[in-house]
């Protein structure tokens, strides 16, 4: 295992931890101390190391040139979690979607609250994009206690996409 960090925009970093397998987790952290206190505990045997091909698609995506972040995966999860991280992986950017559409594509149009708890437990955030998850009445609902990034997020693609719709729009 191995694990790096990338810092974004938004005053918090994303720490990451991959195996030849594949991306396992991608999580924000507010600090690297936090983030490197969670590998020891976690992964006492990962080694720092950076993934280039990873931060390279972070860092199109955080100039609005990249609207997915597409990486190999080596996840953990039930088969519920993974059809909910399925489903929500499909969302395009810039658009949100509730947690009531989810459930129902899944055929369980009342299970709202579980498709809640599988997206909490997103073990790797922008490459399943559950910050594009928001309840029926247009409230962000949950994002780990950083509902101001999920808002950042919302906004941060719709102005890219925005600018997209524009300058087709202005080509015509």
């Amino acid at each position: 295992m191995k694990y790096c960090f990338f810092e974004t925009p938004f005053k918090v970093l994303l720490g990451y931890i991959w195996s030849e397998k594949g991306l396992r987790e991608m999580c924000f952290y507010e600090n690297l101390e936090d983030f490197k206190k969670y590998v020891r505990e976690e992964y006492p045997e990962a080694v720092e190391g950076r993934l280039v091909e990873l931060e390279e698609q972070l860092e199109r995506y955080f100039k609005g040139e990249c609207r997915c972040i597409d990486f190999p995966l080596n996840i953990y999860g039930t088969i519920f979690q993974k059809s909910v991280w399925s489903i929500v992986r499909k969302i395009p950017y810039g658009e949100v979607r509730s947690y009531k559409w989810v459930a129902e594509q899944l055929g369980k149009p009342r299970y709202s609250r579980a498709v809640g708890r599988a997206l909490a437990s997103n073990p790797v955030v922008l490459v399943i994009p559950c910050h594009r998850v928001i309840r029926s009445d247009g409230s962000l609902g949950g994002y780990g206690g950083r509902v101001w990034l999920k808002e950042e997020l919302i906004k941060f693609e719709k102005k890219f996409t925005e600018n997209l719709r524009f300058k087709q729009a202005k080509q015509l």
